[in-house]
């Protein structure tokens, strides 16, 4: 007999995600030292707008834009988990890698990802959180899933009061043929649910990070099983933060026209230009004791201050 595979959206989770957002609790709830993401304040360049670039004209003359130089606007990030307005980014990039693992795996297996819900007994939510994690695997292996990702989560949603409380659970993105639940439940009182195969890998895994349990120290995300770190080895991406044109290392670059400094716009841009008015920021510790760098624009050997 073979198994049955359910799919179900995970993407149209925005509206639920804003509301548990907003609700009373989600900066003061705390357990042990585990809190939800964006609690913390940012720091103070999170969130700006920069450019990058390649100004080397000379390595540019037989690609296809001879004469231009690259550029390219980013959002300066943290990627804390804690930070108000970098954790967005932090879940893009810890779900970008979370996917290409279990997409890795999918293709070695000829297995789809399952989501999977386990939720620890009631009598032992105070038990230490590393304690209740090896139970988390020992319990998995018994229901037959062979390797995954496991995320924290210490809190639940209440719809009701629209406020988070203690309840600590884990999700799963794994594999495995899920059985045994209802004799795992007698026997240990742990809830395993079987839910499925996703639509979208990369989308379980942002929902799920967006109000995991995080902890200064501690992973929100592990791996185990057939997808730990000494059995699947993963290649590694490549570098895109280089020059399409050259493959030079981009760096720091800023506009300095004719009537003074001009912004980058606010938003990601990649465009190949004319050389004229573009400086490359270079990072220094000026002669006064300072206990933070700060950027020195350089033209026409007069330092400029704090214009990026």
């Amino acid at each position: 007999m073979s198994q049955q595979v359910i799919t179900y959206p995970a993407s149209k989770r925005s509206d639920i995600f804003e509301q548990m957002h907003e609700s009373q609790n989600w900066y003061s709830i705390e357990y042990d030292g585990w809190r939800l993401p964006a609690t913390d304040d940012a720091r103070a360049d999170c969130g700006k707008w920069l450019t990058k670039g390649c100004l080397n004209v000379a390595a540019h003359k037989n690609s296809q834009f001879p004469g231009k130089i690259y550029i390219k606007t980013f959002q300066k990030s943290c990627y804390r988990s804690c930070c108000e307005v970098c954790f967005k980014k932090w879940m893009a990039r810890e779900s970008n890698k979370a996917t290409r693992r279990i997409e890795k795996y999918e293709k070695l297996s000829k297995k789809p990802a399952k989501h999977i819900v386990i939720s620890v007994p009631s009598w032992k939510y105070y038990i230490p959180i590393r304690e209740l994690r090896k139970e988390a695997y020992q319990i998995l292996k018994k229901v037959n899933c062979i390797g995954g990702t496991l995320i924290f989560h210490p809190f639940r949603y209440s719809k009701k009061v629209r406020e988070w409380y203690y309840s600590p659970h884990f999700h799963v993105i794994g594999f495995g043929w899920i059985s045994y639940t209802e004799e795992v439940y007698n026997e240990n009182g742990w809830i395993v649910k079987n839910k499925g195969v996703r639509d979208s890998t990369f989308a379980t895994f942002y929902y799920q990070l967006s109000h995991a349990g995080i902890k200064k120290g501690y992973h929100t995300l592990t791996w185990f099983g057939d997808l730990s770190y000494s059995k699947l080895k993963i290649e590694k991406e490549e570098n895109s933060d280089t020059c399409p044109l050259c493959e030079a290392k981009l760096k720091l670059i800023f506009h300095y026209g004719l009537y003074g400094y001009v912004p980058p716009p606010e938003t990601e841009v990649e465009l190949y230009e004319d050389p004229e008015g573009w400086h490359i920021v270079e990072s220094k510790i000026p002669e006064r004791k300072a206990s933070k760098p700060c950027f020195v624009i350089y033209k026409k050997h007069k330092p400029l201050y704090d214009m990026i």
